[in-house]
């Protein structure tokens, strides 16, 4: 008896060790790909503050994309406009017309708003060359479809970096 109870503690020590490394580490990219609604490279066209009208709506930012990579709910060449709750621009998040990206957001939420997967991680801002501006993080240069892609490179162009995500999609 006492050593079914001391197993019963180290599993649940384990697993509680686990699910807290997961969440440090974050999600995987295969995670963030699978919760995507849409995925893609684009150029920010247009951003409107949209005022709620009635009591029961809140107030949104609509953002207009030229897609110039689709992985994923849209195709390339496309125009999509999303629209984003507004107090998510309160805490930072934010797009600037000519802004250069590529975005991994949900799918639109009953009321039609959606955001990036795991907040920032879902977003990776690209310079006027189309380059990825930070390095790749540790989740991705360890991701097994991704990382060997990314590790050793001077620049990442948002391009090539959709078309990975398209294949870390697809597993």
């Amino acid at each position: 008896m006492q050593f079914s109870l001391i197993r019963a503690f180290l599993v649940l020590c384990l697993s509680s060790f686990l699910a807290h490394a997961q969440a440090v580490a974050g999600p995987s990219l295969h995670q963030m790909t699978t919760a995507a609604g849409y995925i893609f490279a684009g150029t920010v066209t247009a951003v409107e503050r949209v005022a709620a009208t009635h009591s029961d709506e809140v107030e949104t930012v609509r953002v207009t994309f030229r897609v110039e990579e689709g992985v994923r709910g849209v195709r390339s060449n496309q125009m999509l406009t999303i629209r984003e709750w507004a107090g998510l621009w309160n805490s930072g998040e934010r797009y600037h017309p000519g802004e250069r990206v590529v975005l991994m957001l949900y799918p639109p939420s009953r009321a039609g708003l959606t955001s990036p997967v795991n907040g920032t991680m879902g977003k990776f801002a690209l310079d006027q060359d189309g380059n990825l501006t930070a390095p790749p993080t540790e989740a991705l240069a360890q991701d097994p479809v991704a990382g060997p892609w990314l590790r050793g490179r001077n620049h990442t162009s948002g391009r090539e970096f959709a078309r990975v995500l398209r294949r870390v999609a697809k597993e």
